[in-house]
């Protein structure tokens, strides 16, 4: 079994300076009060629904949802852990993340993309990128992260308030893994 890993160099710009630090928090409070209020009233409907007294089987989630999910889970851990803020996903930064790991698997290429686009493209003022790949889980490839002084230092960086978060399986089993961090 063979693991990679990599990390990009922050890229930082002036463009679009401020933002409020409460936001992200906001935002990743209103979703999961969202999906927790969504998955109330749909086992609601279920439960009260006479024509159908059985409760419906839970929608499935992908692999690659579950994988990248359980990332931004031990992110936050390790984040919240050291008293920092815990990162919010960005739609913008996640589709570079899902893009690159998803042209990684299927080139079988290890390498950083330009991270410096994000920057205007995501309205971002730094951004950060780590990469690894290796037939482990996400928790086995969070590790190898964070035993990795460069890797680590993008997770745990104070300046950044975002993530996008890309895993992608390959037919053999090898997952590639790439974490884009922005800051707003």
């Amino acid at each position: 079994m063979s693991e990679f890993l990599s990390f990009s160099p922050i890229a930082t710009s002036d463009q679009n300076a401020g933002g409020s630090p409460a936001r992200p928090r906001r935002r990743v409070l209103r979703l999961a009060l969202g999906v927790a209020a969504a998955a109330i009233s749909l086992s609601g409907v279920a439960a009260c629904n006479p024509m159908n007294p059985t409760v419906p089987p839970s929608p499935t989630v992908s692999a690659q949802a579950a994988y990248e999910g359980r990332i931004l889970v031990l992110v936050n851990a390790e984040r919240t852990r050291r008293g920092l803020r815990p990162l919010a996903m960005n739609t913008c930064a996640d589709g570079y993340a899902n893009r690159w790991a998803s042209s990684m698997a299927s080139s079988g290429r290890f390498a950083h993309q330009s991270i410096t686009p994000m920057l205007s493209s995501c309205g971002a003022r730094r951004v950060g990128e780590n990469i690894a790949y290796g037939n482990v889980s996400a928790d086995q490839m969070m590790v190898m992260w964070m035993n990795s002084p460069g890797h680590r230092a993008n997770i745990l960086n104070p300046a950044f308030t975002h993530i996008g978060i890309g895993a992608v399986k390959t037919s053999a089993g090898r997952w590639y893994g790439v974490q884009d961090f922005i800051t707003k």
